[in-house]
């Protein structure tokens, strides 16, 4: 009988090669060789009838029917693992969730909560992938991505964590030297440490406090918290972030808040997922234990 459908290896090695894009990282995460790959792309390529990949510097990427095909198989190749590692597990409740997430809310806030976690729910198993940006739609194989902004991502439910609060931070060392800070106006003598999805931050803070937005305006810009946290805290300015990205900072000294009060952003971190997903167990377990912990850290004004 012709067959309809490619092999279930073919499509696994288009699939990492793809996800990687370098025919030698997808073969590493097959636990294959480089030519195994090649061969199996090759044959999917013959069945279909069409270039699915193209070279472009030293790795590989879709060509724009790759692309297409890839969106459109990749999310059946994740339930088909996530309902496999259920099987498995004989526990109906038991699930693989992929997650994206942004990378300092990853590090600084979901990964020290995980352990509590996992004591409530083992047979659940998460997988991360990469983080995406802010023009990004939901990718295939992704169950729910934690993202940073404005609520109101198209197609997807958003659901707020935590993040709205924040609050100016800067090193001890810093706040102690001559140049002391103890009313907002002291700060216009400081580097202002801007993030660059936070544009309108400063300028609330200063109109909370009673304070030029033009002089808040100027100052470095980052793509991420966890740099201007980390610049904060080597005396290279003053930052404004969310107080739930700081919390360990605080409570040891390594970061002082030296003055004013924290101000409510109208951003955060949110939960964004297609409806579909609730009907899977693990990932209403995990919505349900995520959105409680965003709940319990978030301060008076979040």
């Amino acid at each position: 009988m012709k067959r309809t459908c490619p092999t279930i290896q073919e499509l696994l090695a288009f699939d990492a090669v793809a996800r990687y894009e370098s025919l030698t990282l997808a073969a590493q995460a097959l636990c294959v060789t480089v030519s195994a790959v090649s061969k199996q792309v090759a044959g999917l390529e013959a069945f279909i009838g069409r270039p699915l990949l193209q070279k472009s510097g030293r790795g590989v990427q879709l060509t724009p029917q790759g692309h297409v095909y890839w969106q459109k198989v990749a999310g059946g190749l994740r339930a088909i693992e996530a309902a496999t590692f259920e099987a498995r597990a004989g526990d109906a409740g038991a699930g693989l969730l992929t997650l994206a997430s942004v990378p300092t809310f990853l590090t600084k806030w979901l990964i020290p909560r995980l352990p509590a976690f996992r004591q409530q729910s083992r047979q659940v198993t998460l997988s991360f992938s990469r983080h995406l940006e802010p023009t990004d739609g939901m990718p295939p194989g992704v169950d729910a991505a934690i993202r940073y902004g404005p609520d109101g991502w198209p197609g997807v439910v958003s659901e707020y964590i935590a993040g709205r609060e924040f609050v100016l931070v800067a090193a001890r060392t810093l706040v102690d030297a001559h140049h002391r800070i103890a009313r907002p106006e002291d700060l216009l003598g400081h580097t202002l440490l801007h993030h660059e999805n936070a544009p309108t931050a400063w300028r609330q803070w200063a109109a909370q406090h009673g304070v030029a937005a033009a002089h808040t305006a100027a100052g470095p810009r980052f793509a991420q918290y966890a740099p201007l946290i980390q610049a904060a805290l080597a005396g290279f300015g003053i930052g404004l972030v969310p107080r739930v990205l700081v919390q360990e900072e605080l409570a040891e000294g390594a970061l002082v808040s030296p003055c004013g009060e924290p101000v409510a952003i109208d951003q955060g971190h949110y939960l964004c997922y297609h409806p579909g997903r609730l009907k899977l167990p693990a990932f209403a377990a995990f919505r349900e234990w995520l959105l409680a912990e965003g709940q319990r850290s978030r301060g008076p004004v979040g």
